[in-house]
Order: C-alpha cells, then sequence, then structure tokens
C-alpha cells in the first residue's frame, strides 16, 4: 500500500507538467472540464443549502466548459495532440449539459 501512495505521488509532478505544457485555454477548459464532471456526481437530497450550492457549481463549472469545449474544438481542429486532450476531457457532464 505504501508503494502504490509513493508511485502515486511521484507522479503527481509529471502529470502536474503535462498539463503546463498545454495552451493556457486548454489547460483552463480541463479544469472547468474537471469540476464539472465532479460537481455532476454529487446530490444531496437532505441538505437543501447544499444542494443549492452544487447546481451553482455545476452551472459555473459545466456551462464555461461546454462553451470552451465548442470553441476549442473548433480552434485547435487542425492540431491532433491538442485536439485529443480537449476531446478526452469533454465528459458526458460536459456534452450534454443544459442550463
Amino acid at each position: 500500500m505504501k508503494l502504490v501512495l509513493a508511485f502515486m505521488f511521484g507522479c503527481l509532478p509529471m502529470l502536474a507538467g503535462a498539463q503546463e505544457k498545454l495552451p493556457q485555454d486548454v489547460a483552463k477548459f480541463v479544469e472547468h472540464a474537471q469540476m464539472c464532471e465532479h460537481f455532476a456526481g454529487e446530490w444531496d437530497d437532505n441538505d437543501k443549502a447544499r444542494q443549492r450550492e452544487i447546481i451553482a457549481a455545476v452551472d459555473d463549472a459545466c456551462g464555461q466548459a461546454q462553451r470552451q469545449w465548442k470553441r476549442l474544438s473548433a480552434k485547435y481542429a487542425g492540431q491532433p495532440a491538442i485536439k485529443k486532450v480537449i476531446d478526452a476531457h469533454a465528459n458526458d457532464a460536459v456534452r450534454s449539459f443544459r442550463k
């Protein structure tokens, strides 16, 4: 178990470095898409105040990610490596978001 944790923590700088090499607008899209997926997977029927926070976070992150996805897909259409990153992060929550 310790070995697995050590390996995971050892890989974090490489993952951060990989995202730094992306154009800034693509890195921001990746961040919004990840937040969109995170909040879209949360639900709390017992706490109405928390549920309002989650809905607001989904609206913000998913709305931004969806707008960025459409714009960046067109902008980087001729750059397959970057387009692959964009497509990989255009998760179901981003693609299907409706306000």
